[in-house]
C-alpha cells in the first residue's frame, strides 16, 4: 500500500508573479491531470515543501488541502530547481482519473545478504533502483522489495521474476529479460554477464519446426 502525506496549501493568484510568491516564502505549484476539470494554481510554504521532499516519492499519495475548502488526491510529478542553488522553485502535482492506469516509477529495493557474497566472496550488483509501471491509482504500492538472501554466484533476478510483487492491475514497462540484480565472481563485468544471460535465453527458446507446404510423395 502506498504511503500518504497531507499537505496544506493556499490558492495562488496568478496575477502575482511567481518570483513575488517565492520572496514571500512560498513555492508556486500546479495541480493538474485528467481527474480535474480545471487546473488549480496553489502556493506551498517553503518549509512545508522541503519537508514534503524529505518524506515522499513518486508513489506517495499526497492529499492536498486548499485552505480547508477543497481536498485533492495527487501524486508529485515534477520538481523544478534553481540552476545555481538547486533549491526547489516550482512543483507539479498530478491528479489521475479514477479507474484509468497511470505511469510511474516504483522504488526497487533488495534485502538480505546473498549466500554468494557472504560465503563465496561474490559481488552484488543492483542494476535498477526503480521500476517503471502502468498501474491503477488505487493499487499503487510504496515500493518493491526482493529478498536476495538465497542468491549464489551466477544467480540473477530478471524483470519477469518480480511479477508476483506487483498488484494485479500493474504492468511493468521493461522487457521480461531485463537484468535487475546479479551475483558475480570478482572481476566479471556486467557486459560479460548480460551476454551470458542472453545466450542462456536463446538456449531456452523452443525450436520452431516448419511444416512443408508440399506433400511428400513415395517413390
Amino acid at each position: 500500500m502506498a504511503r500518504r502525506f497531507n499537505l496544506e496549501v493556499v490558492e495562488r493568484d496568478t496575477k502575482k508573479k511567481a518570483n513575488v510568491w517565492r520572496r514571500e516564502g512560498y513555492i508556486p505549484a500546479e495541480v493538474y491531470g485528467p481527474g480535474l476539470e480545471k487546473n488549480r494554481h496553489v502556493a506551498i510554504p517553503f518549509g512545508e515543501f522541503e519537508s514534503l521532499l524529505d518524506h515522499v516519492s513518486e508513489t506517495t499519495i499526497i492529499e492536498i488541502d486548499i485552505e480547508g475548502k477543497e481536498k485533492i488526491t495527487t501524486f508529485l510529478k515534477t520538481i523544478q530547481r534553481h540552476k545555481v542553488s538547486d533549491k526547489p522553485i516550482h512543483g507539479d502535482f498530478y491528479v489521475p482519473s479514477e479507474g484509468h492506469v497511470m505511469t510511474l516509477h516504483i522504488p526497487f529495493e533488495v534485502e538480505g545478504t546473498p549466500i554468494g557474497v557472504e560465503r563465496d566472496g561474490g559481488v552484488l550488483d543492483v542494476l535498477v533502483h526503480d521500476i517503471p509501471v502502468e498501474i491503477l491509482p488505487s493499487d499503487v504500492i510504496e515500493k518493491i522489495v526482493v529478498d536476495i538472501s538465497d542468491l549464489e554466484i551466477n544467480d540473477h533476478i530478471f524483470a519477469k521474476d518480480i511479477k508476483d510483487k506487483l498488484p494485479e492491475s500493474a504492468h511493468y514497462l521493461l522487457e521480461d529479460d531485463e537484468l535487475l540484480v546479479t551475483i558475480t565472481k570478482p572481476g566479471v563485468s556486467i557486459e560479460e554477464l548480460e551476454a551470458e544471460a542472453e545466450a542462456e535465453e536463446e538456449l531456452l527458446e523452443p525450436e520452431v519446426i516448419e511444416e512443408s507446404s508440399e506433400e511428400e510423395t513415395e517413390e
